[in-house]
């Protein structure tokens, strides 16, 4: 057997093992890459001290694995990630080949020998994700109604000028929803960076008029426009790259915020890039960022709607989510 396999009747014996709960952390960590202990606990579980729990028993039986990254100063909290046999189970759960999704888990299973920046950035927006799922899970008239990681994108089309979110998100509160490309911004960055990740959602969205040969903006976001949501870890932050983005006026709707693990992103933290306080509920933005009027139609020959047009839907590809903290390949 090969070491991108795992045996049937080991998958069977694993699933058997497995509570609803289970099967809910497991699919997030194939998507997520990984997840700390308090992560884990806002997406499933209400108590702490069970999370741990059940947790160490998966860990025992080789359901996950964990690791505890090296830090640049202090200790960082324990992270998990998918066991291999684990990883199989849920590709085998959704009726997926069970190779590529082992694969995956082995790599995984690296991560703390990366980046401290890297993981820092990915771990921010996972955080954000489980944040609203814990709000959710006691806010019965709000939900995800869909979150879209990295690893789950589309592969991007060929044109230059592009934009890749570090997640897509849908939230809903009532009959308020809004739909966001989220950026997490961990401040490492330069603010000329995120000047130009909103020119490449311009391309994106085809609000660029040279952006005729991209890929469908329908397969991140559907029939909906998105708020580019810039999230800030400190308010400095924040307002240094207000002010940058100020100076490079776009007609991508921009939205920002300050938020912090432990708080609730769905609370009001998010203003719109020209526009004063107060801050509105995420489930707000949609209705309150300015837009322009909507994108032209692009002449390419094909089929198209106004400003997308109609090809063949890219294949799914398992990327290395981009930080472009670092300009090393994971």
């Amino acid at each position: 057997m090969s070491a991108d396999e795992v045996s049937l009747p080991r998958i069977r014996r694993l699933a058997a093992c497995l509570t609803d709960r289970d099967r809910l952390i497991l699919r997030t960590l194939a998507t997520h890459r990984l997840l700390t202990t308090h992560q884990i606990t806002e997406l499933a579980f209400t108590s702490a001290v069970t999370g741990r729990h059940r947790m160490q028993q998966l860990e025992e039986m080789q359901v996950v694995d964990r690791f505890r990254p090296r830090a640049e100063r202090g200790s960082n909290p324990s992270q998990f990630v998918l066991a291999p046999a684990s990883a199989a189970v849920v590709a085998a759960d959704a009726g997926e080949d069970t190779r590529p999704a082992i694969r995956r888990a082995r790599r995984d299973r690296e991560l703390g020998l990366k980046s401290p920046h890297r993981l820092r950035h990915l771990l921010g927006v996972n955080g954000v994700h489980t944040a609203l799922e814990a709000h959710a899970r006691t806010h019965p008239d709000t939900a995800v109604e869909r979150w879209l990681s990295e690893r789950e994108m589309p592969e991007q089309g060929p044109y230059s000028h592009r934009a890749r979110p570090d997640a897509v998100l849908t939230w809903r509160k009532n009959d308020m929803q809004a739909t966001l490309a989220v950026e997490y911004d961990t401040g490492t960055e330069r603010l000329t960076r995120l000047v130009e990740k909103t020119h490449g959602y311009a391309a994106l969205l085809y609000l660029d008029p040279h952006a005729a040969d991209g890929w469908e903006a329908d397969e991140l976001f559907g029939h909906e426009r998105p708020v580019v949501l810039f999230v800030f870890a400190s308010t400095r932050r924040e307002t240094e790259a207000r002010a940058a983005l100020r100076r490079s006026p776009t007609t991508v709707p921009i939205a920002t915020g300050v938020w912090t693990p432990g708080t609730s992103p769905a609370e009001p933290l998010w203003i719109p890039l020209n526009a004063r306080p107060p801050r509105v509920r995420l489930a707000h933005l949609d209705a309150v960022v300015p837009t322009s009027a909507a994108p032209r139609p692009i002449e390419t020959g094909t089929t198209h709607t106004s400003g997308r047009t109609r090809s063949a839907a890219p294949p799914a590809v398992d990327n290395w989510f981009e930080d472009d903290d670092e300009a090393e390949p994971w």
